[in-house]
């Protein structure tokens, strides 16, 4: 049975984290077939935007700590003999999109736990909408450290909350979530992965390549300053204005008519 499932309809593709007996927790096994996915999504040229979700009653609840237990009894209570890099090796970083240059959107569509490593996917992807009983929270100073994404997390939410939550290791419910600006959306759990295809098909009536510059923009100009800013904006839509796709843009506009995006 594939621990990942990927499936495809229209041009969106539907990523599921498939080991519901465990909460879809991150064992090596795991990891491992959703770096493949995401490298496959990438590749793909038949999809625009993928839906990230979790089979059964989680989301993910993070790295599965038996796999961790043996790697602490390996190490015999001692540190690494080297630094470790855990933007390259810690388990949620491994499986994250980004380590694999995915320059489409993804939406995670979050039920249930949401902790730990699992959080740290749900951050990576571009739009998060939550199902009414998800819960969030990051678990691992409980087990003796801190996060890998802990240095990283105020990104996402006010430096405050982020403090809190890393902290106290309280799970927050959706709603919470939500105020603090974790998630775009709420919906009942029924309704979850019918919204989070709406919104994807709505994003696919848009210029794939527009919204792959959006989504590099959006990245890449995260730490600059106004300046740099700018010339990366003014470098990628140069860039564009060459593509078969502005044109047809332009022209269906002028048309009334909607757009065929050729992805060129």
């Amino acid at each position: 049975m594939s621990l990942v499932l990927y499936e495809k309809k229209d041009k969106i593709a539907y990523i599921t984290l498939n080991r519901p007996d465990k909460l879809n927790a991150l064992s090596p096994e795991l990891i491992n077939e959703l770096a493949k996915v995401w490298v496959t999504f990438r590749d793909d040229d038949d999809v625009w935007v993928s839906i990230f979700t979790g089979a059964g009653k989680a989301f993910c609840s993070g790295v599965d700590i038996a796999s961790d237990v043996e790697m602490l009894k390996l190490l015999g209570g001692k540190p690494p003999a080297r630094v470790m890099s855990w933007m390259k090796e810690a388990p949620a970083w491994r499986a994250s999109p980004s380590n694999y240059n995915v320059s489409k959107p993804i939406i995670a569509a979050i039920n249930g736990h949401c902790l730990g490593g699992g959080l740290w996917l749900a951050l990576e992807s571009d739009i998060r909408i939550a199902a009414e009983g998800s819960q969030f929270g990051v678990p691992e100073p409980k087990l003796g450290m801190p996060a890998s994404f802990t240095a990283l997390f105020q990104h996402y939410v006010p430096p405050g909350i982020a403090y809190e939550m890393l902290i106290t290791c309280d799970r927050i419910k959706a709603q919470r979530a939500y105020e603090v600006g974790l998630v775009n959306r709420v919906v009942p759990s029924e309704q979850l992965l019918q919204t989070a295809t709406e919104m994807a098909e709505r994003i696919c009536q848009n210029s794939p390549l527009a919204i792959r510059a959006v989504k590099e923009l959006l990245l890449k100009s995260r730490d600059m300053n106004r300046t740099d800013a700018m010339a990366l904006t003014d470098q990628i839509m140069h860039n564009l204005l060459g593509s078969a796709d502005i044109m047809e843009g332009f022209v269906a506009f002028v048309e009334k008519r909607k757009p065929v995006w050729k992805v060129k």
